[in-house]
């Protein structure tokens, strides 16, 4: 049983970080390796490509070319209609790139010479932290690498794609089967360093009621109808007579077994301590005058916390 309850404890361990590492590594780890992934192929594109690509996705938001000065070399402005309005598209190619407060001011003049409704800014590279409050008072959208990947992923080429995807998923295979590995060796160092506690003694079978009564009632029955055998002469006789009462108490239903540590000592080990099991042995000693002031030495059971008592049934 204690065994089963460690092995329990082990294995929801390592259940519970198995699981752990697998979401983790399929739900967080997995699309962080198709964005950076993504980005590399976007950034390995050239201009036409990866700006073609931005003003299809913006497309599907409902946004239209006006202008469309493509330049092979260059990061030219896009000009861009919805719903009536203007709005300038600037993309900075390359994934190292990182956008400041200087590229959305410079958006921002070119929006108010033109009196456009606002702009969007897009990169594959990061927005320095001083760019973004700058952006959102001036009507600039920005758009780094993270959010800037799931609106371009299903346009690129499916086999491109489905490249990327494989690359992915066999990254996170291989670091799930790590963490269940992990998980497997965690459960088992648990089962190792928990502690195994010391078997307890079962408790000896209590003596009911019923039977400590009747077994009380015979001994005082007999006590009550027998004469007292009078000391024997031999020596023989007298350990007879100590055989007998010693049987006789080890039938008792709190008694374990009663043994004669010497002539005159008694030693009776108890199944149950809690009956007082003097009143049903001094009967039976009381039966014989030559063992009735023999000295009974109660041992409790093993683990018990009661200590050994010496009584006397008739003094000398």
């Amino acid at each position: 049983m204690i065994e089963s309850a460690q092995w329990t404890i082990a294995l929801a361990v390592a259940v519970l970080i198995g699981v752990a590492g697998t979401l983790y590594f399929r739900l967080v780890v997995m699309r962080r390796d198709e964005t950076e992934a993504g980005l590399a192929a976007l950034a390995a594109m050239s201009w036409r490509e990866f700006i073609h690509l931005v003003l299809d996705a913006l497309g599907q938001r409902g946004y239209s070319r006006v202008l469309n000065h493509e330049a092979p070399s260059g990061d030219n402005d896009y000009t861009l209609e919805r719903d009536g309005k203007h709005f300038l598209l600037s993309c900075k190619h390359g994934s190292a790139f990182v956008l400041s407060s200087a590229q959305v001011t410079e958006l921002a003049n070119e929006i108010r010479l033109t009196s456009a409704a606002g702009g969007i800014l897009a990169t594959q590279g990061r927005i320095s932290a001083e760019a973004r409050p700058t952006a959102a008072m001036q009507r600039i959208e920005l758009l780094d690498g993270p959010s800037l990947w799931p609106e371009l992923r299903d346009l690129i080429d499916p086999q491109q794609r489905a490249m990327i995807l494989a690359g992915v998923v066999r990254k996170a295979r291989q670091r799930t089967l790590l963490s269940w590995l992990l998980a497997l060796v965690a459960g088992i160092a648990v089962f190792l360093l928990l502690p195994t506690p010391a078997p307890v003694a079962a408790p000896a079978p209590a003596a009911t009621h019923e039977a400590a009564a009747a077994a009380e009632a015979a001994a005082k029955a007999a006590a009550a109808t027998s004469i007292a055998a009078p000391a024997p002469d031999d020596a023989a006789a007298l350990e007879k007579q100590r055989n007998d009462v010693a049987e006789a108490i080890s039938t008792l239903p709190m008694v374990d077994r009663a043994v004669w540590s010497t002539q005159s000592t008694l030693q009776v080990f108890l199944l149950d301590t809690r009956v007082d099991a003097i009143p049903q042995i001094c009967p039976l000693l009381l039966h014989y005058d030559a063992l009735a002031p023999s000295r009974v030495q109660l041992t409790p059971p093993p683990g018990s916390s009661e200590r050994t008592r010496f009584k006397q049934c008739r003094s000398y």
